[in-house]
C-alpha cells in the first residue's frame, strides 16, 4: 500500500487568534513549531515531502528532515478582503453562501470549487509506489478538499474540523483510495 498523509501545518498567531489566514505569509508560533515535531514524531519515517510554498508550511515540514518539494497547488484558498479578519466581523449572509455555494468567492478571494479543482488536479497526478509514504505539508482547506475527493461524495466541506498540526491519512491499494485517519493529533 502507498500512503499520503496530510498534514496541516502547526499554529500561527492568526490560528491562535482565529482570524483568516488564507495567503498571509505567517510564521509558526512557538506552540506551532512543538506542534511540528510532534507531529513529526507521530507520523514517523517518510519517503517524499511536498509543501505549499507558505513558510508555516515550509516550517512544520522541516521537522521531518527531507527537503520538500514546493507545490503551489497545496497552497491554502484565497480567502481575499476576508483574510486578517474573524468569521465574526464577516457579514453573515456572505458567510452562509461561502458555507453552501462551493462557487461563492469572498471578495476578491478563491472559491471552494477553485480549491478542489487544483487539488483534485493534484490528486489524480501523484505517483506513489506501492510501499511509498509521501507527507504533503498544507492547510485546511485544501485537506478538506483531499478528504471531499477520496471519499467521492460532494460534503459541506466547512462541517469538518481540522485541527493544527493534525494529519489526514489515504491509502492506495492500485487504483483503490481508501481514507485510512483524519485529523489525528499528537
Amino acid at each position: 500500500m502507498g500512503l499520503l498523509t496530510l498534514l496541516r501545518h502547526g499554529e500561527t498567531d492568526y490560528n491562535a487568534k482565529s482570524l483568516f489566514q488564507g495567503r498571509v505569509d505567517e510564521p509558526l508560533n512557538a506552540v506551532g513549531e512543538e506542534q511540528a515535531k510532534r507531529a513529526a514524531a507521530s507520523i514517523g519515517k517518510v519517503d517524499r515531502v511536498i509543501t505549499s510554498p507558505l513558510q508555516r508550511a515550509q516550517k512544520t515540514a522541516e521537522a521531518f528532515g527531507i527537503l520538500p518539494d514546493v507545490d503551489e497547488q497545496w497552497i491554502e484558498c484565497n480567502f481575499g478582503e476576508w483574510e486578517g479578519h474573524p468569521i465574526s466581523s464577516i457579514d453573515s449572509d456572505k458567510w452562509e453562501r461561502y458555507k453552501t455555494d462551493l462557487s461563492y468567492k469572498p471578495p476578491g478571494g478563491e472559491s471552494i470549487q477553485e480549491v478542489n479543482q487544483r487539488v483534485f488536479t493534484s490528486l489524480e497526478n501523484l505517483s506513489i509506489g506501492e510501499e511509498e509514504h509521501l507527507l504533503v505539508v498544507t492547510h485546511t482547506l485544501p485537506i478538506k478538499s483531499a478528504f471531499h475527493w477520496v471519499l467521492g461524495v460532494e460534503i459541506p466541506v466547512l462541517r469538518t474540523r481540522l485541527s493544527t498540526a493534525s494529519y489526514t491519512q489515504i491509502g492506495f491499494f492500485g487504483d483503490e483510495r481508501i481514507l485510512l485517519n483524519f485529523n489525528v493529533t499528537s
